[in-house]
């Protein structure tokens, strides 16, 4: 038998309660438990545990919940709050020092109730249940606390991904500055490029939502949890400015890699137009006693060879004496 798309936990009576069936999480809303319903994925029990048979959710929501969506965002249908966040994760891979993936998380905040709702396995989601189903905390106090854990463990999660990205990119230029990075280091460059521009595009909007339940706009948020909220918002502008202070520092990096190739291109050049310089003027003399015209001078004399070899080894010697002289070498 498959498992279960979803997990529940209701306060009844002052204790928490785990339910087994969805059935059954839906009739602790009803009676008005604090509850909370996180979803996996998408199948027929969800889908109508959030239409008119249950929450009577408005159908647009739904398509949103059960669909990607890119930007993060909050709207109010007065008797309960949408909130769509992106919750981080970085996983090692063969090809790439560090791949960003970034769950969506539907947040669907009632005056005693929140679902959540996630396509893959979040390790936030799964912190805050087990720290809930064992404490209680959060559902003791009401939905809007709940939220604000959820919400709070996902902001936390950036930080460690930002620490990460932040050895990547000092472990990127310490290989760009010692040439060592080998052809991948461009793509490698590119792809923290790319990650930091995909977290740049998802923290604009999503500081845009945190920045207004930390205002209290909504009657959903506790009067006592605005402050908790204002302090997840701090926190993700910190991460905002981490995220475009590395945006800079790998630009810097891929500038420091086309420096170091360039002056490697330099010193090649250099050391070709050296040997250019000292054997166009040998190159000279061999071509002009290799002609062997008849009446040439110098052919019939036993000091000739000794001497144009000479000459030759004299030329060599003062090109490079010029250049060594001139600090080019």
């Amino acid at each position: 038998m498959p498992a279960p798309n979803f997990r529940a936990l209701s306060l009844v009576d002052g204790q928490i309660v785990a339910h087994a069936r969805l059935d059954d999480a839906l009739q602790a809303l009803r009676d008005e438990h604090v509850t909370w319903i996180d979803l996996f994925g998408r199948d027929e029990a969800n889908e109508r545990l959030l239409g008119p048979d249950g929450l009577g959710i408005h159908p647009l929501i739904v398509e949103d919940v059960f669909n990607d969506c890119v930007r993060p965002k909050i709207e109010d249908y007065q008797s309960y709050l949408y909130l769509l966040f992106h919750a981080p994760s970085l996983q090692p891979r063969d090809d790439d020092p560090a791949t960003l993936d970034l769950t969506e998380i539907d947040v669907l905040l009632g005056d005693f109730w929140v679902v959540t709702h996630h396509a893959q396995p979040s390790a936030a989601m799964d912190a805050v249940f087990s720290e809930i189903e064992r404490t209680g905390r959060g559902l003791r106090k009401g939905a809007g606390w709940v939220a604000h854990a959820v919400i709070d463990r996902i902001i936390d999660d950036y930080i460690p991904l930002l620490d990460q990205l932040d050895d990547t990119i000092e472990e990127l230029e310490q290989k760009v500055l010692h040439d060592t990075g080998g052809p991948d280091i461009l793509q490698q460059i590119f792809s923290i490029k790319r990650q930091l521009q995909q977290l740049r595009r998802v923290s604009v909007h999503q500081k845009e939502v945190l920045y207004r339940l930390s205002r209290g706009e909504f009657d959903e948020i506790p009067e006592q949890a605005i402050p908790y909220f204002r302090d997840i918002y701090d926190h993700f502008v910190r991460v905002s400015d981490l995220a475009e202070s590395y945006r800079d520092l790998i630009a810097g990096t891929f500038e420091a890699h086309l420096s170091v190739q360039s002056n490697k291109m330099n010193a090649i050049m250099k050391t070709l137009t050296l040997a250019t310089t000292i054997f166009n003027p040998l190159t000279f003399l061999a071509g002009v006693y290799g002609m062997n015209f008849e009446h040439m001078p110098e052919l019939k004399k036993p000091w000739a060879y000794p001497l144009t070899l000479g000459a030759m080894a004299l030329i060599a010697l003062s090109v490079f004496w010029f250049y060594k002289k001139k600090k080019w070498i």
